[in-house]
Parts: C-alpha cells; sequence; structure tokens
C-alpha cells in the first residue's frame, strides 16, 4: 500500500463477513476503511496506526453497528412517511379559517383608515365609526375560536445545580445559635478592630506636602522621651 497519493484511491482488500471491504486513501488525510453490501459504511483510521489489526478492529465496529444504524433509518423513514401522509391529506384543501381571516383582515383595514381619517379630519368621517369597526372585531373573534397549540403535560424538569448563595444560606441557618456572636459581643469588638484600623491607616498615610511632613516629624520629637 502506498503511503503517499496524489489523489484519493478506492482500494478493494477482500470480503468481510460476506460484504466487500477496503481502503479509501486520500492526499492530505488518514485512510478510510470502507465496508460495502447494499449500503456503504465507512471508518476513518488514525494517523498513525494502518496496519491490519486496525482496519480488522475498524471492520469489527462497522459491522457490528449495522443493526443500530438500520434501526436508526427505520425509524427516520417512519417519521418521514407520517409526515407525507399528512402533506398529501392537506393537499388541495381550502384553509379552514379562509373567510375569517379575510373578514377579520378586511375590518382592521377599515379601522386603521377610520383612526387615520378621524385624527386628521375630525368629525368627517364616512362609513361605520371607530367604535363599530371595534365592537365587529370583538364579536367575530368571540365567534371563531382558533384552537390553541397543545400544552405538554409533563413539566420540565430542571437538572441545574443548588446556587451556591442558597447553600451558604443553608448551612448558616444549620450552625447552632450558640456557636454565633451575639450583637453585644461583637460591638467592642467591632469598635476595637474599627479604632486599631484607624490609627494604622493614619500612621501608614503619607503627609501630602512639605508644611505637613515637617509638622509631622516635630509632633514625633516632641512625643520621644528624654533620657
Amino acid at each position: 500500500m502506498p503511503k503517499n497519493v496524489r489523489e484519493t484511491n478506492r482500494i478493494p482488500l477482500g470480503n468481510y463477513r460476506g460484504l466487500r471491504f477496503g481502503l479509501v486513501l486520500h492526499p492530505q488525510f488518514a485512510p478510510e476503511v470502507y465496508l460495502e453490501g447494499s449500503t456503504t459504511r465507512m471508518a476513518t483510521l488514525s494517523r498513525d496506526h494502518h496496519g491490519p489489526r486496525a482496519v480488522l478492529n475498524a471492520l469489527e465496529r462497522l459491522a457490528g453497528g449495522y443493526g443500530s444504524e438500520c434501526d436508526r433509518v427505520q425509524r427516520d423513514l417512519g417519521i418521514a412517511e407520517s409526515q407525507l401522509r399528512d402533506y398529501q391529506a392537506r393537499l388541495g384543501k381550502p384553509f379552514v379559517h379562509d373567510a375569517y381571516l379575510s373578514e377579520l383582515t378586511a375590518l382592521r383595514d377599515q379601522l386603521k383608515a377610520g383612526l387615520s381619517s378621524a385624527a386628521q379630519e375630525p368629525g368627517k368621517q364616512e362609513g361605520p365609526s371607530v367604535s363599530e369597526l371595534a365592537e365587529r372585531i370583538k364579536a367575530l373573534k368571540a365567534a371563531n375560536n382558533v384552537e390553541a397549540a397543545p400544552q405538554r403535560i409533563g413539566q420540565r424538569q430542571s437538572s441545574a445545580e443548588e446556587p451556591i448563595t442558597a447553600r451558604i444560606r443553608r448551612r448558616a441557618e444549620a450552625i447552632p445559635t450558640s456557636g454565633r456572636m451575639t450583637d453585644s459581643d461583637a460591638a467592642p469588638e467591632a469598635e476595637g478592630i474599627r479604632s486599631q484600623g484607624t490609627i494604622q491607616n493614619s500612621s501608614l498615610d503619607p503627609p501630602r506636602s512639605f508644611q505637613e511632613r515637617v509638622m509631622r516629624e516635630r509632633q514625633r520629637k516632641d512625643r520621644e522621651p528624654i533620657l
């Protein structure tokens, strides 16, 4: 078998379970194994393994998958045949709601024209009034109830995980009250942390001008103990 080819070549090799098989060599892709009978199935080999064992494994997969593939084709064929029967049953028949749709369209056109003429020239409207047209449209819709689309009986179940916020809230509620800090205990501690943070921030905050730096240096010298 040639390793490199300039164009796609189909090379028959023999029979496998009564079906013809062979290789299809491509110039830029990995070879393919085909199994041919009433229909042809193909499987792509890896780029590194093209030996006899790889070919036989691919043929076994193709032969073993005929049953599931036939079942899938039969299901698709059944769906296509039912769709064809429905189409043929409706072919040539007039639209059931054609008269209702035509009358409703005419009334809506008259209503639009009446609204536009009433806005431009009030008091000079010909034919039925806007209110009469609106009542006729309501009566027509009430007399012709179009069937609604069928609703699904089963409810869709969401497979999403529980949100992290809900889990945190549930775990916080499960903690006993004895292990939690009360408001009276938390207030002095929070005040101490706040004052300590204020002192640290004030000590770490550098002065913004030369006068502030001089004043800060004088205050520091005044606070130092004199030996």
